[in-house]
């Protein structure tokens, strides 16, 4: 048996793992252009906050490999032959397989707005664009970031520990509208405005970037001012990396779709990370969650059916867990304010100075979102993809969260616990 597995990050090398546990004697061949030894994309933050050496990142050598048993092939593919199980490479080479893992993940959305230096904006989705950010850091320099997310965040926040001076410029009307509630973003929208060496720029958009003059590079907005800088940086989110596979036959939409085995319409093919559009917990259709835990998740789930094993996904769920001004914020689920219309909420008793929010459609749990909260991000997760139903939830908890039993009980009739069902 030949396992072809395309792209070596979270995904692929959770997947090479378990296909190696449960097929100790099959052809594993692992193919990713990027160079050895494979690194922990969202480490990039910490190196550019200089809280982290760049060796820090890595999580698989060649070593690692070759314990594995894995054969890495330092190549692109460029195409697929589905119908006859053959991946077209970028040397040239045509890759027989038996079964073949999609895990080459996604590219960072690109930036729309005219002027003749638009091609000057950094992203920051890899560790190339991470050196192409760091090489045009400079102390007291200026920088625009653009995009409101949590990458959007994490790059002002790292050049701001580089000693420049950042202007957030967000599109809509508070940071992390996409990622929290209304009130945590309004949360660090405040905060961040009373951050010296921040500027925030709600409700604004780039109409164009140009050469400037002062400065390297000048943005134009729709308010009608000009902003000089000497960097911007783009985190707007990414697009799974269909491109290369519009003639390999497989059913895509906005990513690759895939069936609740994580394979797709072909099957000795399946998919995993953040190419994947699998079936979602909580809305019900499949979507792309572009997360580190759930492209991990899939990688396995994946090689479990490839080698077959037969292993039913449960479904992804949106989580992200980050610190923000000395507090830990952490959301799950339903949270962003355009998905939750007709949803129940409920906010908890939290110790004072922190904030959690439960989401409820249906009387089930579907989100929640949180700052210093108790229940740890794992155990909310948990209790959404069990489908906590609320009357389970004890009133003495919602009164004055102690501990994260209710949420994280592992199911069936509990006295004074929840239960899910």
């Amino acid at each position: 048996m030949r396992y072809v597995v395309v792209g070596l990050h979270a995904a692929g090398r959770s997947a090479c793992q378990w296909l190696r546990k449960a097929s100790p004697a099959a052809e594993i061949i692992g193919v990713d252009p990027s160079p050895l030894p494979v690194y922990s994309r969202p480490l990039i933050s910490y190196v550019l906050a200089g809280e982290m050496a760049p060796p820090g990142m890595g999580v698989a050598d060649d070593d690692f490999w070759n314990r594995l048993g894995v054969s890495v092939l330092a190549d692109k593919a460029v195409g697929l032959e589905a119908g006859h199980g053959r991946l077209l490479l970028k040397s040239g080479q045509e890759l027989a397989y038996d079964r073949l893992l999609l895990a080459c993940g996604a590219r960072p959305r690109p930036v729309e707005t005219a002027g003749d230096a638009a091609g000057e904006v950094c992203f920051f989705r890899g560790r190339r664009d991470l050196d192409k950010v760091l090489a045009r850091v400079r102390p007291g320099g200026t920088a625009a970031v653009l995009g409101g997310g949590l990458v959007g965040f994490k790059l002002t926040m790292g050049l701001l520990k580089r000693g420049m001076q950042v202007t957030l410029i967000v599109t809509s009307p508070r940071p992390l509208s996409l990622n929290v509630d209304a009130y945590v973003g309004q949360w660090v929208g405040e905060r961040l405005q009373n951050t010296p060496g921040v500027t925030l720029l709600t409700s604004t958009s780039v109409t164009s970037i140009d050469t400037g003059t002062d400065k390297p590079l000048r943005l134009a907005l729709d308010s009608g001012a000009a902003l000089d800088v000497d960097l911007v940086a783009a985190g707007k989110g990414v697009l799974p990396n269909t491109g290369w596979l519009a003639d390999s036959g497989l059913e895509c939409d906005y990513g690759v779709l895939a069936d609740a085995f994580l394979r797709s319409s072909d099957e000795r093919v399946y998919v995993a990370g953040d190419l994947a559009q699998a079936p979602d917990i909580v809305h019900g259709d499949r979507r792309t969650n572009a997360v580190w835990p759930v492209a991990v998740e899939q990688g396995r789930v994946a090689a479990l059916n490839m080698a077959g094993l037969r292993a039913e996904y449960a479904g992804s769920l949106a989580m992200n867990a980050i610190p923000v001004f000395g507090s830990r914020m952490i959301s799950v689920g339903l949270v962003n304010p355009s998905l939750t219309r007709g949803c129940d909420f409920v906010d908890v008793g939290t110790p004072r100075g922190s904030y959690l929010k439960l989401v409820f459609r249906e009387e089930r749990l579907v989100g929640a979102v949180g700052l210093d909260a108790p229940p740890r991000l794992g155990e909310l997760a948990f209790a959404v993809k069990r489908g906590l139903r609320r009357r389970d939830i004890p009133a003495g908890w919602l009164a004055n969260v102690q501990n994260a039993a209710p949420l994280a009980a592992p199911g069936g009739a509990l006295v004074g616990n929840a239960r899910f069902g």
